[in-house]
Parts: structure tokens; C-alpha cells; sequence
């Protein structure tokens, strides 16, 4: 059964530039079939979660199936009954549910089947822990931590510039989330209030949006029509793009990002001209081609020996290269999640590759 040990949740520093990638070293049998359940590649991060994935399963010679759903979890219940009638049994399966807590029940399917399972992006929902081998991806409880640091930083900066006022004594937020019901935009808000609550800010509105620059822009505007009388001075978009809608809604209505109201992302990917700008103070590298990578490669750990360690696991983010992987993989393997200042942008590199190719997609 998969135990959460103790998170991690200090926030990296920019990492030093690159001397060069190496290659992870390849674990699994050659030949190995895996079958990954997930939603739609016309989503962005999932189009470059892929091409990490299937990188990294050329590299340690791994068959891989992809089954892609709408971001609907009734479609993806049929796949995976469909997976399961179709009598040929991979090696492993990943699983990456539309709908966290809906999908339980096919989740336990695969898992009967015998066939190891293990979740990605998303963590386990509670009572479905024992379907599940491992879990590995990002960890979007400290992905709102470190987002919500970078947030209390951006205030107490622009007060100290004296050009926020705020409009109460920590400050006023509104959050601009995923859809709703999706579990990593809820555990990101649950990283939100682990560090705003202490720091004082007052969160007083949040919309569920989407993932795109569109709905961020829809959600902000009816945030600031309903709020802008209490004031807003901080903006917690759970992604950039979200982040991208939420500056532009603000600039129409008068604010000035950066200046006076401060607003921070959540995971890099996309336009970075509001960041370079400082519109956006700052985000936290969530690198979706190698959480795609990192996938593979820990089912390709776990095929080579299926021996779990108890606890969570969180990759250093290195510079130079990939870190040096374990050979065994534990109940819970993360990738780093650093927080990027926006006048980083151009120094950062996580695991060989430099920010401005692993958050431009």
C-alpha cells in the first residue's frame, strides 16, 4: 500500500547553465510492451508528457501503446475494458485518469488484471492506493507551494517598492484554477493555503477555468468584476497559460501586472513574453517532456527489479545531466519542481536542457 512520507518544500534556487545531457541509463528488457491510459495530446503539456515518454521508451527499447481519451473518463472507462478484452497483456500499464476519483473503478480493473499498474500526474485517489505499484510524475501539492512562495514573494516585493498598497493585512488573492473535480488543481490548491494561510494572504475568490490562455482570460475577468471593490493584489493562476488569459483580463480592466497587483504561474509552458516582461513575476519549472521521460524510465526500473522502497523519492534538480536514477523505484518518485524567477529565464536549466526549450511548447 502506498505511504506519503514527508514532503520536500524548500524551493530550488535557478540552477546553474548545462555542461551537457547524458543519457539515463537503460533498464528495462528489451522488448517490454507498455500500455499508457491518458487523456487527449491536443492538450499542450500532454502532447510534450508524450514525446518525453516515447523518447525515453525508444531509449530502453520498450514497446509503447498510447490510448488517448477526450479529458473524459466515461470514454476512457470503455478503453480500458476494451484494453482488457483485447487478450494481449502488456508488461505494465500506466495510468493517468480523466477523472481522479471516477476512475477508480477502472483502475481496479487493471490492477485485476494482474498486470503491475503505475499512476502518473496525478496522485492515487484516497482508497485506490492498493491498485497501484508506485506513483511518479510531479508532485502538484508542492507545485502550489512553491508557486504560493514565489506569490508571497511577489507581494512583499512590490510593497517594498511602493507600488502595492494592499487591501488588507497580508493581502487580497484570487486563485484561477484547472476544471473542476481535476485532482492536480485541487492538491495544488491544498499547496496553495500549506503556505498563504501562514503568510497571511486572504484568498478571497477562486474560479475553476481550464488550461488555456482563453479560459484564464474568461475566469480573471468575471474574478475582477465581482472582487476589484475588496481589492486584488495577488493573482495565483495554476498554470502560465491560465496566467497569460489572467494579465491580459487585468490590463483591460486598468492594473498593472508587475507593478501593482503581482501574479505568479504554476507550471512553465507556453508564451514566456509576460514573464520576460515581468508581468509575471515568476513560475515553477514543471517540465512536462521529462515527467514523461521520467515515467517510462521508472516503469523501466520497476521491470528490471519490482522491488518498491517504502517513502517518496524526489529528484534533485540537477543541471548537468540527468541525476544518477536508483535502480529500485519507491512508493512515490517526483521530479523536481524549482521555482524560476522571471529574471532567470535564460540561466536555468533542469537535466541538461535549458528552461526556454522545456516550458516553450
Amino acid at each position: 500500500m502506498l505511504r506519503r512520507s514527508h514532503r520536500v518544500t524548500a524551493i530550488s534556487a535557478a540552477v546553474a547553465l548545462a555542461l551537457g545531457a547524458v543519457a539515463p541509463a537503460a533498464f528495462a528488457q528489451e522488448g517490454s510492451s507498455v500500455v499508457v491510459l491518458m487523456p487527449t495530446r491536443s492538450n499542450n503539456y500532454l502532447a510534450e508528457w508524450i514525446r518525453g515518454a516515447e523518447d525515453e521508451a525508444a531509449r530502453q527499447g520498450i514497446g509503447l501503446t498510447i490510448i488517448e481519451n477526450n479529458f473524459d473518463q466515461a470514454e476512457q472507462d470503455v478503453q480500458v475494458q476494451q484494453q482488457i478484452n483485447v487478450g494481449e497483456t502488456p508488461d505494465a500499464y500506466v495510468w493517468w485518469p480523466a477523472g481522479n476519483d471516477a476512475g477508480v473503478a477502472s483502475l481496479n480493473a487493471l490492477a485485476a488484471t494482474g498486470v503491475p499498474v503505475i499512476q502518473t500526474n496525478q496522485l492515487p485517489a484516497a482508497g485506490a492506493e492498493d491498485a497501484v505499484v508506485a506513483y511518479t510524475g510531479v508532485d502538484d501539492v508542492l507545485n502550489g507551494e512553491v508557486a504560493t512562495q514565489l506569490l508571497v514573494d511577489a507581494r512583499d516585493a512590490l510593497v517594498d517598492a511602493g507600488t502595492l498598497e494592499l487591501s488588507s493585512e497580508g493581502g487580497n488573492a484570487i486563485a484561477i484554477k484547472f476544471v473542476a473535480g481535476y485532482a492536480a488543481g485541487d492538491d495544488r490548491m491544498t499547496g496553495f493555503h500549506n503556505v498563504a494561510d501562514p503568510a497571511g494572504i486572504n484568498l478571497i475568490a477562486e474560479e475553476a477555468a481550464g488550461f488555456d490562455a482563453q479560459t484564464g482570460y474568461t475566469a480573471a475577468q468575471a474574478l475582477i468584476t465581482a472582487n476589484r471593490e475588496a481589492g486584488i493584489d495577488m493573482v495565483y493562476a495554476q498554470n502560465d497559460n491560465l496566467a497569460v488569459g489572467a494579465i491580459q483580463a487585468l490590463e483591460e480592466a486598468g492594473f498593472e501586472p508587475g507593478v501593482d497587483v503581482a501574479v505568479v504561474g504554476g507550471t512553465c509552458h507556453g508564451n514566456l513574453d509576460e514573464l520576460r516582461d515581468g508581468k509575471q513575476y515568476a513560475t515553477g519549472l514543471q517540465a512536462a517532456f521529462l515527467e514523461g521521460l521520467y515515467t517510462i524510465n521508472t516503469v523501466a526500473r520497476y521491470l528490471a527489479d519490482p522491488t518498491v522502497q517504502e517513502g517518496t523519492y524526489n529528484e534533485p534538480a540537477t543541471a548537468d545531466g540527468f541525476p544518477d536514477f536508483p535502480a529500485q523505484i519507491s512508493e512515490f518518485n517526483f521530479i523536481p519542481n524549482p521555482g524560476i524567477l522571471s529574471t532567470d529565464l535564460d540561466a536555468t536549466v533542469l537535466w541538461g536542457s535549458p528552461l526556454t526549450e522545456l516550458c516553450v511548447y
